[in-house]
């Protein structure tokens, strides 16, 4: 649940201040009388202080009241930032929606103008935080006319069956009666964003069972193991820089041997000795290209048998050269 800053506390504070200097002035509402415009200032100023004091149910509640009796859009965009607040996103993009539909006129007061504004923004940013909840019927008994389906102790409307439903994050309650009377209960534990499908699938006697559509809270998908192009590719590249290794470690190698003789016959050196340190490093390398060698075939050993069982639509080119390698392919 998102919280409420030092620089939001002075946003209401200040939208405070504007709603009780205009509840009276906007000339796209219907005029109210004194005592109701008095009434409705009390209430936003009490819905203030409770949203400075964090006491987010308490303002929420004051704001629609004020805004019942005043239709200012500058009470009900505080409105939706205080049911926000509560985790209550579902009402709060509905408490936006009522404020982005004010209509504003040239004369409006500019505390209407920023309400609205502050509205669609606020909108925007809130609806992919929204919840999908999807519940579907399947099976013979679907289609029953004794089937009930409450949603937190409350029934579900028909037209919102096997369609994904906005619904607040946290856990909800579900419960089917079937025709038989019998209730199956499930709960569902929701994230921002999430979305999750149940599917009910109803026996003609009328039980019922519950399937779960697997889904997670971030709504990424399921690792996918790499193709078997994508192996052709990784092996031929590994074989590749394999035999490069090798080809320059020879090269190196070749070279140090050709010092490594002239100074020690047999590579027989004294300890210490000048040319005791070109055998040293002819043999490190010799043994570095030995190693890229082998890495080299092996790689490119497996290329070819991955490319050899790939579709036949699909083809890879291997060329091995004196001192290079090259893979090429289409997938």
């Amino acid at each position: 649940m998102p919280r409420i800053s030092v620089s939001s506390a002075r946003a209401a504070a200040s939208w405070l201040t504007a709603a009780a200097l205009t509840l009276s002035a906007g000339r796209g509402l219907a005029q109210p009388d004194d005592a109701t415009r008095n009434a409705a200032r009390e209430l936003a100023a009490q819905a203030g202080e409770a949203f400075q004091r964090k006491e987010f149910a308490v303002a929420a509640d004051l704001y629609r009241r004020a805004h019942a009796l005043v239709g200012a859009p500058s009470l009900s965009v505080r409105e939706g930032r205080a049911l926000e607040q509560l985790g209550r996103l579902v009402e709060a993009s509905e408490a936006y929606v009522r404020t982005t539909r004010f209509r504003l006129t040239d004369d409006s007061p500019r505390a209407f103008q920023e309400a609205v504004q502050e509205a669609n923004s606020a909108l925007s940013a809130l609806r992919p935080r929204i919840p999908k909840l999807t519940l579907a019927l399947g099976g013979p008994g679907a289609k029953s006319p004794d089937l009930v389906v409450l949603l937190n102790g409350k029934p579900l409307p028909a037209a919102l069956i096997g369609v994904p439903a906005p619904i607040d994050p946290g856990k909800h309650e579900i419960v089917v009666r079937g025709a038989d009377g019998k209730e199956l209960r499930r709960s569902v534990d929701l994230t921002e964003g999430q979305a999750r499908t149940l599917t009910l699938e109803v026996a003609s006697g009328g039980a019922v069972t519950a399937r779960e559509q697997p889904s997670d809270a971030s709504g990424s998908k399921p690792a996918v193991a790499p193709s078997k192009p994508a192996l052709v590719w990784i092996a031929g590249g590994v074989g590749v820089a394999g035999l490069g290794v090798g080809i320059v470690g020879g090269v190196l190698a070749t070279g140090r041997h050709s010092d490594a003789t002239a100074a020690c016959p047999n590579l027989r050196c004294a300890p210490g000795s000048a040319g005791q340190d070109d055998v040293d490093a002819f043999r490190t390398l010799r043994t570095v290209s030995t190693v890229g060698y082998v890495v080299g075939v092996v790689g490119l050993g497996t290329a070819a048998a991955l490319w050899l069982t790939a579709p036949k639509e699909r083809g890879v080119a291997l060329a091995v050269g004196p001192a290079s390698a090259t893979l090429r392919g289409a997938f």
